[in-house]
């Protein structure tokens, strides 16, 4: 049990990386806020698309099931953001704004990757259960691909103004979530192993939903008709290594 916890440490915190790499040099960063927003885009469409869907498809026994897990997620995803900004974020005096909208946009990231890291616990735990040294790769394979998606993170946050001992605080939490999933994975990993497919469907439905009409829009507001490369290019190259590090991983 401690390797495993060990494991789902790494797993966890390892990822990490790159978004202290983006506090570290914040001043550039904030020179780069657009690009870096495209890139936060890229890195969950990429995650959701490219990795996180195509798991759940390869363990699925229902594909369509699948599919509507992924649609659930979505529109519980909307539905939330919906409560948040009538009761939780509400400007009675205030006329409707574009911040109005971008400001539950935290929330949310934290919710959904939370649940993802929990998931990632999981799936160490199983892989660990059959064969520690699989559980290793596994590891390192959750760890790698998980750096674009955290330095997404790390950058919408940024652009939300969130001090930085607070932006790494809450990773940091968001990111040990992955020790009860393993902790979990490790003790009834066999009860939660038919739902995992539609569990992991439902978390690319609120990646998704993030990436698509949260982050996209917040681009297009603070692009307006301006920058079409610097906002193009790193959504690109965000998919295209989200990508490159998923086949890597399951290789």
């Amino acid at each position: 049990m401690g390797t495993l916890i060990f494991y789902s440490l790494i797993g966890g915190l390892f990822s990490l990386i790159g978004g202290f790499v983006l506090l570290w040099k914040r001043e550039i960063t904030q020179a780069l806020t657009t690009p870096l927003l495209s890139f936060a885009a890229g890195a969950f469409l990429g995650a959701a698309l490219l990795d996180i869907l195509p798991e759940a498809l390869e363990i699925a026994t229902d594909p369509q099931l699948v599919l509507i897990w992924m649609l659930g997620g979505f529109i519980l995803y909307f539905v939330l953001e919906r409560l948040l900004m009538t009761y939780v974020y509400k400007h009675p005096n205030a006329q409707n704004s574009h911040s109005d909208h971008t400001e539950t946009l935290p929330i949310l990231l934290i919710l959904g990757d939370t649940l993802h890291n929990f998931l990632d616990g999981i799936v160490i735990a199983l892989a660990y259960v059959v064969n520690p040294a699989v559980g290793l790769v596994t590891t390192l394979a959750v760890a790698a691909h998980e750096i674009p998606q955290e330095i997404g993170d790390f950058s919408v946050l940024l652009h939300q103004g969130w001090a930085k001992k607070v932006i790494i605080a809450v990773n940091v939490l968001q990111s040990l979530t992955t020790l009860p999933g393993a902790v979990l994975g490790f003790y009834v990993g066999h009860l939660f192993t038919p739902y995992l497919p539609y569990i992991l469907a439902f978390t690319a439905g609120i990646f998704i939903y993030i990436s698509a009409s949260d982050i996209i829009p917040e681009i297009h507001h603070k692009a307006g008709h301006k920058s079409f490369y610097r906002v193009v290019i790193p959504l690109v190259l965000a998919v295209v290594i989200v990508g490159y590090l998923t086949r890597l991983a399951h290789a």
